[in-house]
């Protein structure tokens, strides 16, 4: 490595070959030779007056008597002959000056145009020298620019060679600790889901002792009211046990008038197919999946057709009949009723689509507490209802059909089945009301924009999108979650 004094002196040797290079280069730009003032293009020949002189400077004639006779051409002649030689002389000058004159006109032409074409030519060249000269001090300055750049990439390939030994242990620092993070994240994950599991164990036993407690009041308060006799004292009697939830009941006669109002109102085979594929990967492994209120059984034939176990159960009787038409294992009776009847941890899942509408909220909790005993570890659950928070699904749809008990807002359903014990719960908004029959944003015309306008238009747009937010979101909901 270099020492500290002989890096500084190469500095200030650095720093000095600069100053001399911005100086040497300062001066060649003073140096550069400027343009000089030309003189002006010559001033045209005056030739106004030549035409006047070619016509004008003959003075004497051939025959000076002309037109005259008798002692008149005699006095005449005699007169010239006095006069004549002065004339004669006077108008060969004349004839000479003006000679002269025709002569010199074309050289003054050729004069003038001669030195039109060298100030041209002389004003071309100084243009190319000034250029020469501007382009010799431009090039000065980016070999500068080039110099110190190729300066800085030895430099960086110097310092890339001499640190690479460097990076690479960094690198393996960086590699080992990054396998630490990742091991450390492994376990955290591992004793989040040991958490998990430990909280469902509580919530499973706590649901257990609730239950058992409930069969207990129920079983000893008959022996109770029994055990006193005449005289006798009487003894406490335990509080009864609550009520069993009311199931909800479809008239049987008038089974078909559901049936009717399905397809009238829900969609076609095909459109219920379409709808309830998105769940059929959830159960993907499953065996022995529960569809209540299967309906006509779309989904219970999707699943088949996946290779997964699967039967239905619908309170419908003509439900059941389509179902067992097309071949599917479907059971008619009551929700809850079914559920109790089942081995605790039998079903590899559990699916109710547009059902949990007609449970009465007392039926509902219990319900939700029973499935969480009846699906195994792992297995999911999925509940599809109307979403009542979208007021054209409540007043379009949910209060069209009177079988429906009670409204189940979005956040009240997912906290019901946390609250039965299931785990990693979601909430799956579906069916977007369409965007085209929503309310419209106003748009101003470009001549008709002007800044209070613009602020009224903004307004009212914002209000359309509340207003879109409430009466025009998603028509429906699921809420997916797992037994753990």
């Amino acid at each position: 490595m270099f020492a500290e004094d002989d890096i500084e002196r190469r500095r200030v040797e650095r720093e000095a070959a600069d100053r001399a290079y911005n100086d040497a280069l300062t001066a060649l730009d003073r140096a550069v030779p400027r343009l000089p003032d030309l003189p002006h293009q010559p001033v045209e020949y005056d030739e106004s007056q030549l035409p006047l002189l070619n016509e004008r400077w003959r003075i004497a004639t051939a025959d000076p008597a002309a037109g005259l006779t008798g002692w008149r051409r005699r006095v005449a002649m005699a007169i010239w002959r006095v006069a004549g030689p002065a004339f004669e002389r006077q108008q060969a000058f004349n004839a000479a000056l003006v000679d002269h004159l025709n002569r010199n006109v074309a050289a003054h032409r050729a004069n003038r145009q001669s030195i039109e074409a060298t100030i041209g030519a002389m004003r071309g060249e100084l243009e190319k020298l000034e250029t020469f000269h501007t382009t010799l001090v431009l090039y000065l300055q980016t070999i500068t620019r080039f110099v110190d750049t190729k300066d800085r990439s030895e430099h960086i390939a110097t310092l890339a060679n001499l640190t690479n030994a460097g990076l690479a242990g960094v690198a393996d620092e960086f590699r080992r600790r990054w396998e630490s993070m990742v091991a450390r994240e492994q376990r955290y994950v591992a004793a989040v889901d040991e958490l998990r599991t430990s909280i469902a164990s509580v919530q499973q036993t706590g649901l257990m002792l609730k239950r058992e407690l409930e069969r207990g009041l129920a079983a000893g308060a008959a022996p109770a009211a029994s055990a006193g006799g005449a005289g006798a004292k009487p003894a406490a009697v335990p509080a009864a046990a609550p009520p069993r939830p009311p199931a909800p009941a479809i008239d049987s006669v008038n089974a078909y008038k559901y049936v009717a109002f399905e397809n009238r109102f829900r969609g076609s085979e095909a459109d219920i197919r379409a709808r309830l594929l998105q769940y059929v990967e959830l159960f993907d492994g499953a065996d022995n999946v529960l569809d209540l209120g299967c309906g006509r059984g779309e989904f219970l034939a999707l699943l088949r057709e996946r290779g997964i176990r699967a039967h239905g159960l619908d309170i419908n009787h003509e439900m059941m009949e389509a179902c067992r038409a097309a071949g599917l294992e479907a059971l008619e009776g009551d929700a809850l009723a079914h559920l109790e009847s089942l081995p605790d941890a039998s079903l590899g899942g559990l699916i109710a689509v547009q059902v949990v509408e007609h449970f009465q909220p007392a039926y509902l909790t219990t319900f939700l507490d029973v499935a969480y005993h009846k699906l195994k570890p792992g297995a999911k659950i999925v509940l599809e209802t109307l979403n009542p928070s979208c007021w054209f699904a409540f007043f379009e749809a949910y209060i069209r059909d009177i079988t429906h008990a009670w409204p189940l807002h979005p956040e009240t359903l997912k906290f019901l089945v946390v609250a039965s014990g299931f785990q990693r719960v979601d909430l799956r908004w579906l069916s977007p009301y369409p965007s085209d029959a929503k309310l419209q944003h106003v748009e101003l015309p470009a001549d008709a924009r002007t800044a209070s306008l613009a602020a009224i238009a903004q307004a009212f747009n914002e209000n359309v999108d509340k207003a879109n937010a409430v009466m025009f979101s998603y028509l429906d909901y699921a809420v997916v979650a797992e037994r753990m």
